[in-house]
């Protein structure tokens, strides 16, 4: 009875599972990189709507500035035209016309004080439509404000699945480092080394790129081995937009901090047309970007838990080319 128990309670307890296998972690590896380099992506666009409207914002305050002072001195103009009226007296004007010494005179009078009338009135109309100006502009700055406000929140909520991304990539390489000990052992032989930081690659750079091209391609090649950080633009790390950003820095060249901006950056070309420096796109929607280096290679930041790499140019999922020009 107490071994039919026993093998009840067995049989009631629940499995243990168990580990994964390599090729299960590396296939989980690749869809958290790929979420996560989509996830980064609509960060850094955010990020680029962010800088935008702070410019919209900075130009807006500017223009409700410059109307503010042009509604100031507009109310000034007409304060001083009713103090002069309230000192005078609204029986000057018609002194004036009848201590005319002739027709002519009280008829130029006459014309001058209808001038100065009509003058008021379009001062107080002009001050109404400068008054309208400042409340749309106001208005206007209000609404980019809310906007602004709106992305901050997207921002925030996108970073915390970033992290969240982070860490599972960064938890799953452990197991895969872990299946490939076991392994090791079970083979009676050392483990290798599942993707992880490592020291820069002793490759040196094509000699016959030259000019800024060359200055961006050494720049890229000195980053080798440098670890994969989502948002970095070095010095001591680096996201896939972050290095071709700085990369092509070194040649004059302004691009955003997106792989989704920087392919409308410059003129788009095709594989056959690619030349050393040329930036290439992956995935639907973009969000990877790697840097041509010539000879079917290009230097790329890879994702968390690996390194700047140099590589064969034409793995994974190809969706443009485009050459950046200053």
């Amino acid at each position: 009875m107490v071994a039919g128990s026993t093998l009840l309670a067995a049989a009631r307890s629940p499995a243990v599972a168990a580990p994964a296998s390599a090729s299960d972690l590396q296939r989980r590896l690749e869809g958290l990189n790929r979420q996560a380099d989509q996830q980064v992506e609509d960060y850094l666009q955010a990020k680029l709507a962010v800088e935008r409207t702070r410019k919209s914002m900075r130009g807006m305050q500017r223009q409700l500035d410059d109307v503010h002072g042009q509604l100031a001195d507009a109310r000034a103009s007409i304060a001083a035209r009713a103090a002069v009226a309230y000192v005078q007296g609204p029986a000057t004007d018609v002194a004036s016309l009848l201590a005319a010494s002739d027709p002519t005179d009280a008829l130029e009078r006459a014309q001058l004080l209808d001038l100065l009338a009509t003058h008021d009135a379009d001062q107080v109309q002009a001050a109404g439509a400068i008054e309208r100006s400042a409340q749309a502009r106001a208005n206007e700055l209000a609404a980019v404000e809310r906007k602004q406000a709106a992305i901050l929140k997207q921002m925030a909520a996108q970073k915390a699945r970033i992290e969240q991304l982070v860490a599972q990539t960064e938890q799953t390489l452990a197991q895969l480092r872990a299946a490939e000990r076991r392994r090791a052992a079970a083979a009676d032989r050392p483990a290798t080394t599942a993707p992880s930081a490592g020291s820069p690659a002793p490759t040196p750079p094509p000699t016959a790129v030259s000019g800024n091209v060359g200055a961006v391609i050494r720049y890229a090649y000195a980053q080798l081995g440098k670890p994969y950080q989502w948002g970095a633009t070095g010095p001591g790390s680096f996201d896939c937009s972050g290095l071709t950003l700085m990369a092509w820095a070194q040649a004059g060249v302004s691009l955003p901090h997106s792989s989704r901006a920087q392919i409308g950056i410059g003129r788009q070309v095709t594989r056959s047309e690619l030349q050393p420096g040329d930036l290439i796109f992956r995935y639907s929607p973009i969000s990877h970007v790697s840097l041509y280096v010539g000879n079917g290679q290009q230097i790329s930041a890879t994702h968390t838990g690996s390194t700047v790499k140099l590589q064969s140019a034409f793995q994974g999922e190809i969706v443009g080319f485009s050459r950046p020009t200053g």
